[in-house]
This record gives C-alpha cells, structure tokens and sequence, in this order.
C-alpha cells in the first residue's frame, strides 16, 4: 500500500505478458503497516523516508474512519490483483497466524478503497478486493 505504483504498472503487465503468476512477501513492508520502525528489509530500514510516515498516517486515518484495521487492507490489498498466487506473510507466534487467517476472512467496505483511491493514497487503477 505505501509503495506499489512500479509493481503495478511496470511488473505486473509483465507478469501477465509471461502468463505466469506471483507470490507476493513483505505486504506490511516488514512490518511498517503494522507499526513497525522500520521499512521493509536491509541495513537502511530504519531509515524511513518521511513521506512513508505521512503516508501511514494518513491511510490509518482513513482506516480507523471505516473501522478497518490497516494491516487486514494492506494483506487484502496485496492479494487482489490477478497476479497474485499467494501471500508469504511473516508470523512469530499462533495468534499471528490466526490474526493473518482473520484478516483474509475480514469485509471490507468498498467505500474504504474508493476513498483511498479518492484521496490518491492508493493508484486509481490498483485492484482492490471485491
């Protein structure tokens, strides 16, 4: 959710091209949807550029006006496009797995992403869950 404008319009096509499919990892950016100090993976992860940080805030925001928890959309979002096989997603303990297994269960209202397209917080032309 915070970075997917390449993955969307150069990556995907070409996945599609190919014919093939994807796994997508890291949908909370290791943890950062989440709340996590840092940003994906690597020695700079906690170096978070600042326009990350307003951009959370400001899809929490959004979030909490719908009653929707940020890290179930970031998972659900990661999934809805045609590419997607299946999500790899980090769990250190069974409540997470059961957290991750709700979060997939979970409705979201379509006014919350038509918002969050509305407020170009997400690509006008991101899928988004049905």
């Amino acid at each position: 959710m915070i970075d997917h404008k390449n993955a969307l319009n150069q990556l995907f096509p070409a996945v599609r091209k190919k014919n093939a499919s994807l796994v997508v990892g890291s949908s909370l950016n290791a943890g950062f949807i989440s709340g996590s100090p840092r940003y994906n993976y690597g020695k700079e992860s906690y170096k978070i550029p600042i326009e990350f940080l307003e951009k959370r805030k400001r899809l929490r925001e959004v979030a909490a006006n719908y009653g929707v928890d940020l890290r179930t959309a970031a998972l659900q979002f990661s999934a809805a496009p045609d590419v997607a096989a299946a999500l790899v997603v980090g769990a250190s303990s069974e409540q997470q797995i059961l957290a991750d297994y709700t979060s997939m269960q979970t409705k979201i209202p379509a006014e919350f992403w038509a918002e969050l397209k509305a407020e170009k917080l997400i690509e006008e032309n991101a899928p988004t869950p049905a």
